[in-house]
């Protein structure tokens, strides 16, 4: 079968290339010249780049590539420009496809190599499609490196399709990288294409599925320029309802947490999420949430209750946080963890993590982990028919005469324009981390450029959607810094190593500590950081990251897979490949290992520290400030209306989790989680019961 296919395709192109029609009434181009290699004309493919779909047109005449030409594209500034620039000459100078890639521009000179690869096989009459000579039925695998390091892709083909696409054992993100190997097999399955674009906030991880499909095409005999033209449809919902009673933008923990809510108290429910996954900025997080007074607590012996737990926060606030929104957690943290139970989402019940500056434990973490707590409960929207709309991107809200807010404008996965309309509109699509200009604006000129290591796309479009009405906000100029971003991957580095092990922070230029690595979520730190101006610091553990508990362990050896930390057995050996004095190195973790052992007090004032000394095999990280989440946000009341300026609720329109502020600033570890989930709660509760 497949010989006979590989005869009749030569037998076409070759017709093809003489310049002779197979059909009466004409090629519908130019026709070539008698001789000529090409038909001539504009031929236009597209090939995934870094940051999407790469559209190249080439325009032939006869016997010559002439004109290179790369279209619209999202392609990241100054790292691409050098490949678009330069290999549209090269390759009309070469008169063929075969250049040289542009160093440090690799992806994207791929992509555009391609993506003229199948101009040419257009030009030359060549069919494009999936795999148009077909495959050398079987199972075909590749090593691929995705966020969390090396995996194995494995791809099955039949005589004349792609029908399974299966990753090996992986430290990808959960709910993240995960779902990005999923959707993009579902995809490429369903297309049998490999034109389908990287997932939004899972490039990583989308290029090395990609990647490993590509390998295991050309393995199994299959046409890859043939497969990067193939068009993959999206799905855009058509003909389905753009109505319900409750619309709610934004599938992080809030809103996922807000939609179950209301749906299981019987809520009609839409979440539209501009992602193709959810989790939002949970799934990213070590998973701490900051409860009180918990049967978690009561069980392992640790004394707590509402009001101590309130009396805490709002002190250790130093009176910034808002009195309501502390009360709500306080108040009803058993609640959440019952509510969670009924969803078949559990807590960890054999230990309760240190917390900011208490002496009571109240870091709860859900059990096995933030990952797949989140995956059980978007299981749960399902099962309670929440009617989930994916690559949704909501960009504005729509009112009615009398200013009350009543739907939603959006894009589709397609890039149509959609309305959405519902009783009460619900906001839960995250800070502005994601937006420089923002950041700059209220947080000032020093902070331009700063690492960002959140959820991609939580840019305060809906933030300042909501402002536009008149929306009030609150700690807006809260400029909530954390110490530990990676410098080379933008990766947020969970502050539980500083905070409940032994690892310390030293300037990338001496090796000496230089603050409280652990006091108020590194804000110490932070602040220490910013003061000295040094690019970058490293941020030094030992094993003490791998026994702390289940959530920090499962971080630090995904840390150790993406390549983020370097390995040293010796202190000689960690100066020198760091770059500082080895004498100066051994003085900083003495005086550090002095303290735990309590023999003297810390410099620094550090009162914390982890279980054992600071010692090899030590784990290095290169860190700097950055920002993984925004404290301030719209202004809200006890009912989670969104409020005016003149503290009037704005009528239709509410909103939770990081959307909002006052209860995030001055921030303790755990906060946003809880504020999400139990605000959540509360919300779909309240709204459902409106709505009977």
């Amino acid at each position: 079968m497949k010989e006979t296919k590989k005869i009749f395709h030569r037998l076409l192109a070759l017709t093809l290339a003489a310049g002779l029609c197979l059909s009466a009434s004409g090629c519908g181009k130019k026709e070539a010249e008698e001789d000529g290699v090409y038909t001539a004309g504009e031929y236009t493919a597209s090939a995934q780049g870094m940051g999407g779909q790469v559209p190249v047109t080439v325009t032939f005449s006869a016997n010559e590539i002439t004109k290179v030409e790369i279209g619209e594209h999202n392609e990241t500034p100054g790292i691409s420009d050098p490949a678009i620039e330069q290999l549209p000459d090269a390759i009309v100078k070469a008169q063929s496809a075969d250049v040289d890639v542009v160093s440090g521009a690799t992806v994207t000179s791929t992509a555009i190599i391609e993506a003229v690869k199948s101009c040419i096989a257009q030009a030359k009459g060549e069919e494009v499609g999936g795999g148009a000579d077909g495959y050398t039925a079987g199972t075909y695998t590749a090593t691929v490196t995705g966020m969390g390091g090396p995996f194995e892709l494995s791809v099955t083909f039949s005589d004349d399709a792609i029908t399974d696409i299966r990753a090996g054992e992986n430290e990808e993100t959960i709910m993240v990288g995960t779902e990005a190997i999923r959707i993009l097999g579902e995809r490429i399955i369903a297309s049998q294409s490999l034109g389908v674009d990287t997932l939004t906030g899972a490039t990583i991880t989308s290029m090395a599925v990609l990647s490993g499909v590509k390998d295991c095409v050309n393995k199994a005999g299959g046409d890859v320029a043939a497969l990067q033209v193939v068009s993959a449809p999206v799905e855009t919902y058509e003909g389905k309802t753009r109505e319900a009673d409750i619309i709610v933008v934004g599938g992080g923990l809030a809103g996922i947490t807000t939609a179950i809510s209301a749906a299981v108290n019987g809520g009609n429910v839409i979440l539209l999420e501009k992602k193709a996954y959810l989790g939002g900025n949970s799934v990213l997080s070590t998973g701490t949430f900051i409860l009180g007074g918990t049967s978690v607590q009561a069980g392992l012996d640790i004394q707590d209750d509402p009001d101590t737990f309130y009396n805490w926060e709002i002190a250790a606030g130093e009176g910034k946080k808002d009195p309501e929104k502390v009360a709500m957690v306080a108040y009803h943290s058993q609640d959440l963890i019952d509510f969670f139970s009924s969803l078949g989402v559990n807590f960890n019940t054999e230990k309760v993590n240190s917390t900011d500056g208490s002496e009571i434990n109240r870091g709860h973490a859900l059990s096995p982990n933030i990952g797949t707590g989140v995956a059980t409960l978007v299981s749960q929207l399902a099962n309670n028919g929440v009617d989930v709309r994916f690559e949704t991107d909501v960009n504005g809200l729509i009112t009615d005469d009398s200013g009350a807010v009543i739907g939603v404008t959006a894009t589709n996965a397609a890039g149509e324009a959609e309305e959405y309309y519902g009783k009460q509109i619900v906001l839960a699509s995250g800070g502005f981390g994601d937006n420089n200009d923002m950041i700059v604006k209220y947080w000032g000129e020093e902070y331009d450029g700063l690492v960002y290591g959140g959820s991609k796309g939580m840019d305060g479009t809906m933030m300042r959607a909501a402002m536009d009405l008149g929306a009030a906000t609150v700690d807006m100029e809260d400029a909530h810094i954390d110490a530990t971003l990676e410098v080379t991957r933008g990766v947020t580095i969970t502050t539980n190593l500083l905070r409940n092990c032994s690892s310390i922070l030293v300037r990338q230029s001496t090796g000496e500590r230089f603050a409280d690595e652990q006091s108020s979520h590194s804000e110490i730190a932070a602040a220490a950081m910013h003061d000295l101006g040094d690019p970058y610091y490293y941020e030094i553990c030992n094993s003490d990251m791998f026994t702390y508990s289940e959530a920090v362990a499962a971080k630090a050896k995904s840390y150790v897979a993406m390549g983020l930390t370097t390995q040293y057995d010796t202190v000689e050996d960690m100066a020198a490949g760091i770059g500082v004095d080895a004498g100066t190195l051994q003085k900083t973790i003495d005086d550090f290992n002095a303290a735990v052992r309590g023999e003297v007090a810390d410099p620094f004032g550090r009162e914390r520290f982890g279980a054992t000394e600071l010692a090899a095999p030590f784990y290095v990280l290169k860190v700097s400030n950055g920002v993984a989440c925004t404290t301030g946000g719209l202004k809200t009341n006890n009912n989670f209306q969104v409020l005016d300026e003149e503290g009037n609720a704005i009528e239709g329109l509410y909103a939770a989790g990081e959307m909002t502020g006052g209860s995030r600033v001055h921030y303790i570890g755990g906060d946003a989680l809880s504020n999400a989930s139990v605000g959540g709660m509360l919300l779909g509760q309240q709204l459902a019961e409106m709505n009977k």
